[in-house]
């Protein structure tokens, strides 16, 4: 009984994904009619996809390998989101304190953790799996056995790969905690892990190129690396008792396993960390005060608190992380690397200038960083309230700090790229312009956003970063720019010159940023007034 109430105190503290605030008498169906719309908008998008590999498939009978694809990616998704994730939900809580002076069994609160840190697997492969169970059911009307083995993977799907996260999160917090410089340490380590699975899934682009002609062999190998996979695909084509039980023990067992051997370390690992955060410093020491214009300051402010978040950083790096990368592979691999941009008759699906527009253009769209800075104030927001300055300059702090840590990594690889392959100081200026438009954007979008959906009694920072409704939103409202802006570049390519054409595009995107900018700081002040913890 005792574990099911701390069960519930816990999800009710953390498991509020899509909790946002609306009007007094707003009826349930008004409250849940955004996330329901955020949801069917990604499953779309997903299940249009799946349909696509599915159409090629089904007339080779191997529609069932869309599944394996899919199982794959989501099994993939779950261990890098856990990594980073782990640290956060496991060890960053901040009712640690609270947990721990409890009399509960150590096993029962890491139990805890690892179900609440599953429930949010469960919530994201959901968008991701779903759609795929649909267009398999449409293409091939299955038995009501699919149906039931289908339910059971998807609840066991992510055990593995949280389990692994979860024990390399712990061997990241281990070694971190036993340095001085933690924070930074567990940054570094995590960083190397993420850059070095990035790497990695990109050597398996050469097999998905042509999922047609390749699929069998796909399909055998994503099922010999991956057992449960192989186990699904079997059990839906021909039910096996002994394999079906099987599937349920190489899932339950590691976790009991992780579980009682974890407890062991986990407390003294949190312990070390937090117990030697705090430096001795010398009481003889000089005091030395330095000023700084506001705008400095605050700027520095939110810096600190970036670089003090390990989950923060990771979640907001990906697309950074995207344009270095895309940029080293096309330099250092030349033509070679266009291959991955041809068609089955080995024509080039667009110029090289084009997809590095793109790629630049995705990679930032998907970048929020303000979405969460101001939640991440928390409790301090109402000491930033009683500083005599004018609101304006926390927005434009928060939006400054978005510069400095996306702009100069942008630049630097659109440099390189342009000099590798002499595109012109045209090109580059459209890049630079692209690059200064989506960020502003996305800069102002993520606080008008986080405006209206705050979440400042958050209980982590995992919490306010990957589980609140203000990150959901501002990455959909990049998507959709991102999407709208290359359907519209798109279409408009048959009437107006591809030399022009990038310029409207920047100057569309500038117009919308600017009067959104506008929009912050005439109603901006008001809203951050009205936030209180």
């Amino acid at each position: 009984m005792k574990f099911f109430s701390l069960l519930k105190a816990v999800l009710s503290q953390d498991m509020n994904l899509f909790k946002y605030k609306t009007k007094a008498n707003s009826s349930k169906f008004k409250k849940m009619l955004l996330p329901i719309f955020l949801f069917i908008l990604l499953g779309f998008s997903v299940g249009f996809y799946a349909y696509g590999i599915a159409e090629m498939l089904k007339p080779l009978n191997l529609t069932y390998i869309m599944l394996t694809i899919f199982l794959a990616g989501v099994t993939v998704f779950t261990f890098m989101e856990g990594i980073y994730k782990s640290q956060g939900i496991l060890f960053d809580s901040k009712d640690n304190d609270l947990l721990f002076s409890l009399p509960i069994k150590r096993s029962s609160i890491l139990f805890v953790r690892i179900v609440k840190l599953l429930l949010f697997e469960y919530l994201y492969n959901l968008m991701f799996f779903l759609p795929a169970i649909v267009v398999y059911v449409y293409f091939e009307n299955p038995s009501i056995n699919f149906y039931l083995i289908t339910l059971l993977i998807t609840i066991l799907i992510p055990i593995i790969p949280t389990i692994v996260a979860c024990f390399l999160g712990y061997i990241i917090k281990m070694l971190s905690s036993k340095v001085k410089s933690k924070r930074l340490i567990q940054t570094i380590l995590t960083g190397i892990l993420m850059v070095g699975l990035i790497i990695l899934s990109t050597k398996t682009n050469g097999f998905i190129s042509n999922i047609a002609k390749n699929a069998t062999s796909i399909n055998d190998l994503l099922t010999k690396i991956y057992y449960p996979i192989g186990a699904y695909i079997n059990l839906i084509s021909e039910f096996d008792i002994a394999e079906f039980i099987k599937l349920i023990l190489v899932h339950i067992i590691p976790l009991v396993l992780f579980i009682i051997l974890g407890q062991i370390f986990y407390f003294r690992i949190i312990s070390n960390f937090k117990g030697s955060s705090v430096s001795k410093k010398s009481k003889n020491k000089k005091l030395c005060i330095k000023t700084h214009k506001p705008i400095v300051s605050l700027t520095k402010k939110e810096l600190r608190r970036y670089f003090s978040s390990t989950v923060y950083i990771f979640n907001t790096a990906v697309g950074m992380i995207m344009v270095v990368f895309a940029t080293v592979l096309l330099c250092t691999k030349g033509e070679g690397a266009i291959d991955i941009f041809k068609n089955n008759n080995g024509e080039v699906i667009m110029p090289l200038s084009t997809m590095y527009y793109i790629i630049i253009y995705f990679a930032l769209a998907f970048t929020s960083i303000s979405s969460s800075s101001i939640s991440l104030e928390g409790k301090t927001i109402n000491i930033t309230k009683t500083l005599p300055i004018d609101y304006k300059l926390v927005f434009k702090s928060k939006i400054l700090t978005c510069f400095i840590l996306e702009l100069p990594i942008v630049l630097i690889s659109e440099l390189v790229f342009v000099i590798r392959f002499n595109m012109g100081i045209i090109y580059l200026l459209q890049l630079i312009l692209l690059s200064i438009g989506i960020i502003l954007f996305n800069a102002v979008v993520g606080l008008l956003v986080n405006l209206k959906f705050p979440k400042l009694n958050a209980t982590s920072d995992t919490e306010v970063v990957k589980q609140s409704m203000s990150a959901t939103v501002s990455v959909m409202a990049g998507f959709v720019v991102f999407l709208l802006g290359i359907f519209g570049m798109g279409y408009l390519d048959k009437y107006i010159s591809d030399s022009i054409l990038p310029f409207i595009h920047i100057l569309v995107l500038f117009i919308i940023s600017i009067s959104l900018y506008i929009v912050l700081m005439k109603k901006g002040p008001k809203e951050y007034q009205k936030l209180n913890v």
